[in-house]
């Protein structure tokens, strides 16, 4: 009778750890399954299986070996012995089946959902910028909007101040608010000033003070209007975070174009002054280093650049290759334009910036004919100064510097015309890519066409202001395209 009662307690017991564990492997199934639908953005342990199945083991032997001992103790022989052990290892080799089944069934489940969330993923922005709904993402799609459009007029406004020389006007410079003259006396210590620079003693020399009044106003205008973009951006910044429209990634972009638009506010007073300072080229009128106008150039197309991709990432968080329903053709269509239309992309900003240089020099008004420059098609002037100057030829040399932006631009119109006779006839891009080609390359050519128009008329303000916007036009359209062209994100778990 001991001897039955001690087996039943040995089977009861297996038993039970045999139905603990499976509702262990169960309960975690069931668990792990809830959480994967109630929170997409986890990862499932895939390890899960083999840990219940090691417990498994583990607990069904050490009841083996204490039901073994306690049965040795009273007298058990050999045949019950191997009896006892016997049924005990049936019952944990019952259970790591369990447990492996489960464990299957689990890692079955993880291959389902990580493929629903890849597919998921394809529709869901790298990136969320904002928060709050569709009024939410308008609202501040529309606020990062003006803001382009205010920087793209400070590039305009800049040009206009360059072409009217108005931009040596003001001799000092301070970081925060600048006081303009109120008074008559006012003005007059201001013009003082004024008559001890370079600019007006070899160009302006006479200028009455109503005069000295339009060129500072200008600059003036110019440098206020940049010192209100910085109000433009901390005011609804400040409110749309108070109202949690904006999350940290976003914040820290504008964080950080805040701070470049200050840099850009002194790097523009660096530029200027170069031209209050004895000359370091020798020419008749006063300018700007070439150089630090192009670095002022290049400092603002990059703001402008990181704000027109950050509003853009607003309004279209997900291009149509990133789209769940995108289709093989799509993708590749999207894969194939996307490879020329980066170094395009690169081109027509050097192109761009190689413009500085042109109007740094003045070199639009030295030879106003086209297509050949004083009667050649390579200016004879071109190489004069390299053997004083070496490569800085190419930058300072009038003749050099007309010449390579005259080739850049051909060249830039030659390269948007053939990378649109490859891909205009291509049904599987998508309808906004396609429409963004066409005036990619419309853009191109009035660019040229204005350009070319500029030179012939010896860079009037109104046609050199016009050429300036229509550079960065240029590249609106371009950084637009490229931003349709945006590839799918592999997801990783």
């Amino acid at each position: 009778m001991a001897r039955a009662r001690a087996l039943a307690r040995l089977m009861t017991t297996t038993t039970r750890g045999v139905a603990t564990t499976t509702t262990t492997t169960t309960t975690a199934t069931t668990t792990t399954a809830t959480a994967w639908r109630r929170a997409m953005p986890m990862t499932m342990p895939m390890t899960m299986g083999r840990e219940t199945v090691t417990r498994a083991r583990a607990s069904a032997s050490r009841r083996a070996v204490r039901e073994f001992t306690s049965l040795g103790r009273r007298g058990w022989d050999a045949t019950s012995a191997n009896a006892a052990t016997n049924a005990a290892t049936n019952a944990a080799t019952n259970a790591a089946t369990n447990a492996a089944m489960a464990s299957a069934a689990t890692r079955a489940m993880v291959r389902r959902m990580r493929s629903t969330m890849a597919t998921t993923a394809q529709a869901t922005p790298s990136m969320t910028l904002v928060v709050g709904g569709e009024r939410a993402t308008r609202r501040v799609a529309w606020w990062l909007g003006g803001g382009c459009a205010w920087v793209f007029s400070m590039v305009v406004l800049g040009g206009m101040t360059r072409l009217t020389r108005s931009g040596l006007s003001m001799t000092d410079w301070k970081f925060e608010y600048e006081h303009p003259p109120l008074t008559d006396e006012d003005w007059a210590k201001e013009f003082e000033k004024y008559k001890q620079s370079p600019e007006y003693k070899k160009s302006n020399l006479g200028m009455t003070v109503e005069e000295y009044k339009f060129i500072y106003w200008m600059e003036y205008g110019h440098r206020m209007w940049g010192r209100v973009l910085g109000l433009y951006f901390v005011a609804p910044l400040a409110y749309f975070a108070s109202k949690g429209y904006v999350t940290s990634a976003l914040a820290k972009r504008l964080g950080v174009f805040f701070v470049l638009g200050a840099a850009q506010g002194m790097i523009g007073w660096w530029m200027v002054k170069s031209g209050l300072e004895e000359q370091e080229f020798s020419y008749d009128v006063p300018r700007v280093s070439p150089y630090r106008l192009a670095t002022h150039l290049t400092g603002a197309f990059t703001i402008y650049t990181g704000m027109l991709w950050t509003t853009l990432n607003v309004i279209y968080p997900v291009s149509p290759s990133q789209s769940a329903g995108a289709s093989k053709a799509l993708i590749d269509a999207t894969k194939r334009l996307h490879r020329v239309v980066h170094p395009l992309a690169g081109l027509i900003g050097v192109t761009a910036i190689s413009g500085a240089y042109v109007a740094g020099m003045d070199a639009g008004r030295a030879y106003n004919t086209f297509p050949l420059m004083g009667g050649r098609w390579i200016p004879e002037e071109y190489l004069d100064q390299w053997e004083q100057k070496g490569w800085r030829n190419f930058f300072e040399n009038t003749a050099a510097v007309q010449f390579d932006h005259r080739v850049l631009a051909l060249t830039t119109l030659a390269s948007v015309s053939a990378v649109w006779l490859g891909h205009r006839n291509s049904t599987a891009l998508h309808p906004r890519t396609r429409m963004l080609l066409h005036a990619l390359l419309a853009t191109t050519a009035g660019q040229v066409t204005l350009g070319v128009t500029t030179l012939l008329h010896h860079v009037p303000v109104e046609l050199g202001s016009a050429h300036q916007a229509g550079a960065l036009t240029l590249f609106t359209v371009v950084l637009a395209l490229m931003h349709s062209l945006r590839g799918p994100k592999r997801l990783r778990i």
